[in-house]
């Protein structure tokens, strides 16, 4: 019989050596073979027929034939590549061996056999009966879209038990604040999934406070359990009969309409569900699938229309869909309810209304949506309601009338005079008006920026925003463009607080950068970028009009006087960074490089969640572009060393400057402080990425937390969010990570790493 057991200096090698075993025969680890020769490190259901993955410790970052595992003789568990590079899967004090359990769980021992480490603390897309869910450390990602064809790298969807005390699944790129949640709120809470494959939360006194499933017909001696968040997001639980199982059954789900999951198929895309058990997407009346091959991952419009641009002129239509709607969503996009209307008015309601993109309607109930349309859905929780939205005219280009010869007719010459003479008089006489200062002055009130962005924004008069902000009274603060004021705006529900950000008057600069600003804005959607309202344009004032951030920027809030923030308050804060750079880098409609990332420009909301702002110095890149010049310069201490040698930017730029951020974030100090005292043997303390280097390769990191005993308390993670840090401000671009691998790393969903030439980076690193 194959052991169990994996012992000091012995291996497992890709495409050669059987797997260990678990004494039962039900379980196995070792790797995992997918299809193209390629492999997982994992555990698996190894009796059945199906050979149900369950845990994998390099999901984005498989390895190729003749990888061996390894327990060296330090006790460490490493995969090491073909290819000569590594991944430790356990360090730390020694193991001497490890076993394959025949309850699925992968466990290290010493000599003593205590535990040192064990798969079940380290979950990816599954749970098994005994294995535990703990408040705030570990969660469930699903695998990517598609894993039914062998794709298990980490997918769009969570399922994380809150330091709140709430179970919540949610799409997380997008900050989503979830689609199904237990509303369990509690200290200590924890999910339980028990040895007789019930499932419940409970609190710090193990005392039972939320039942999800209970009592089934299914006991654990005859059948293997599993509950998984699928790839299509929801969240399961299946039994697979031991001996004359035929696959596996569903017992129990999250949600009973898949539609019903976030994002499922991305912005300006319907799914469709005719079953409840398979869902389909499809893009919009009007958008175009950003990748043909995989619609779930959104759409983008066909043709850009500002439909607030002149009323008079319909350049839409209102397409009606029955049994469909637009659900509430991530982006609160509401504008509001209609009552006591039939069909007809709602879609009245839509095409009168040039904010209004979309709406739902039911029981004589009208719900407004604006930009951008995510949720989408024509399924069974859709039945009776109505869809609208509006979709974009196609432009016609219609064949001129063939000429027809006739005979010269001197009755024509003298209209034709008449007319020319009428023309001249009318264009001397819009001339002389043109000139005439105030109404010069009235036509430039008029001129909306808007009309070549294809964006729909309000447009405020300077006396409605005067009054807003009680005669620009309050200053919010000042920056190289100009001032910011606080004010407020009554509407027919609610007074909703504002900022009002006043460009300088008459520069070429600060026109470009208003026109940037509305572009920039216009394009993105995503809970981590700040919310623009609307605009003004008169009498040479050019004002951008945002939410109100009532906490302040970052740099208030990490360096301002007396007690620090939190360590989670920071760490969370830098992960919501991190999402909101993803976003403009990888998932919006045009790739946006921000090009002036720093603590001033990302602002705080009331709940201390973070919004990236200021984009006038933004760069937009098209479909096909990477890079672009330009003569933009950030903020020193945050710019990237390519910017210097006056190199081509890319998105690595924005990686640079979050790496500053970051190590300032986790650490509570600015990156250059040079009030310290210079002396000899703290010198790398003056500059703080040096001085966390140094720590590193020093092996005293500790030093960098001082006595916060929050962060020491999590110093896996503060070691693991110092290493992203030193990541991204390598002065290589290329050795960068991607704002899509620092959100990984941060979640902690992929290895980080210690950067390459650790001992060489701080001298190359001082050349910039």
């Amino acid at each position: 019989m194959i052991s169990p057991n994996i012992s000091v200096r012995s291996n497992i090698t890709a495409g050669s050596n059987a797997p260990l075993l678990s004494s039962s025969g039900d379980f196995a680890f070792g790797f995992y073979a997918l299809p193209s020769s390629i492999y997982l490190v994992g555990v698996w259901f190894d009796r059945i027929p199906e050979k149900t993955l369950v845990w994998s410790a390099n999901r984005d970052r498989p390895a190729e034939k003749g990888s061996t595992i390894q327990l060296t003789d330090a006790g460490e568990l490493v995969l090491t590549y073909a290819n000569g590079s590594s991944l430790q899967i356990f360090s730390g004090a020694a193991a001497s061996v490890g076993t394959m359990q025949n309850d699925g769980n992968f466990v290290l021992r010493d000599n003593s056999s205590r535990i040192l480490w064990q798969s079940f603390d380290s979950p990816t897309n599954t749970l098994l009966p005994g294995q535990v869910l703990v408040q705030s450390q570990n969660k469930l990602y699903s695998n990517a879209k598609g894993s039914s064809n062998s794709n298990y790298s980490t997918g769009d969807f969570m399922l994380e038990m809150q330091i709140d005390g709430n179970l919540v699944l949610s799409a997380y790129h997008f900050a989503d604040t979830g689609y199904w949640t237990t509303q369990t709120f509690a200290t200590n809470v924890s999910l339980v999934f028990d040895k007789n494959a019930s499932l419940y939360l409970v609190n710090g006194t193990k005392a039972e406070i939320y039942s999800i499933t209970k009592n089934l017909s299914s006991p654990v001696e005859d059948y293997y359990h599993r509950v998984t968040v699928e790839d299509g997001g929801n969240f399961q639980q299946y039994f697979y009969h031991k001996r004359n199982g035929s696959g596996w059954k569903r017992v129990w789900r999250a949600n009973d309409d898949p539609c019903f999951v976030n994002s499922i198929c991305g912005m300006y895309a319907m799914c469709t569900s005719p079953d409840n058990e398979t869902a389909s997407c499809s893009c919009l009346p009007g958008y175009l699938p950003k990748d043909p091959r995989d619609v779930s991952k959104g759409c983008y419009q066909e043709n850009m229309v500002n439909y607030c641009t002149d009323p008079s002129m319909r350049n839409f239509s209102t397409m009606v869909i029955d049994d469909a709607d637009f659900p509430p969503d991530i982006y609160d996009g509401d504008l509001g309810e209609v009552r006591n209307v039939d069909v007809e008015g709602c879609k009245k309601a839509v095409m009168d209304d040039c904010y209004t993109m979309a709406a739902s309607w039911m029981n004589s109930i009208c719900i407004k949506k604006r930009m951008p349309l995510l949720n989408a859905r024509k399924s069974a929780s859709s039945k009776g309601k109505v869809a609208f939205i509006k979709v974009p005219n196609k432009k016609k280009s219609e064949p001129s009338p063939p000429m027809k010869r006739k005979n010269f007719d001197t009755r024509l010459l003298l209209v034709i005079g008449l007319i020319i003479s009428a023309a001249f008089a009318f264009l001397f006489g819009a001339l002389a008006l043109y000139y005439h200062p105030a109404v010069r002055n009235a036509l430039k009130r008029r001129k909306s920026p808007t009309k070549t962005i294809g964006i729909n924004f309000r447009e405020f008069t300077l006396q409605e925003l005067r009054e807003a902000t009680n005669g620009f009274s309050k200053i919010l603060g000042r920056g190289a463009s100009g001032r910011v004021y606080s004010g407020s705006l009554t509407s027919e529900d609610a007074e909703i607080d504002i900022a009002v950000k006043e460009l300088t008057k008459g520069t070429e600069k600060s026109e470009k950068e208003f026109t940037t600003e509305l572009k920039i804005i216009g394009r993105t959607h995503h809970r981590n970028l700040v919310r623009l309202l609307g605009f003004c344009v008169e009498n040479d004032q050019r004002l951008l009009v945002y939410e109100l951030m009532p906490n302040g920027t970052l740099s208030q809030f990490l360096f301002k006087e007396g007690e620090r923030p939190t360590w989670l308050q920071r760490a969370e804060v830098a992960l919501e960074i991190a999402r909101g750079l993803h976003y403009l880098h990888e998932e919006c409609e045009a790739q946006i490089i921000h090009c002036d990332m720093k603590p001033e420009n990302v602002l705080l909301d009331v709940k201390y969640s973070a919004k990236i702002a200021d984009f006038g110095l933004s760069k937009l890149l098209n479909k096909h572009q990477t890079r672009t010049d330009t003569n933009v310069r950030g903020t020193i201490g945050y710019m990237a060393p390519e910017w210097l040698k006056r190199a081509p930017i890319t998105t690595k730029v924005d990686v640079y400057s979050f790496g500053v951020m970051l190590l300032e974030i986790i650490c509570g100090r600015r990156h250059i402080e040079s009030n310290r005292v210079e002396e000899e043997s703290e010198k790398d303390d003056l500059i703080l990425s040096n001085w966390v280097l140094s720590c590193v390769t020093s092996g005293k990191l500790e030093m960098v937390v001082g006595h916060e005993p929050e962060a020491l308390s999590d110093f896996k993670r503060f070691e693991r969010m110092a290493l992203v840090g030193l990541w991204c401000i390598h002065p290589d671009p290329i050795l960068r990570p991607s704002m899509r691998k620092v959100t990984q790393m941060l979640e902690g969903t992929m290895e980080v790493g210690i950067p390459p030439q650790v001992h060489d980076y701080v001298s190359n690193y001082r050349k910039y």
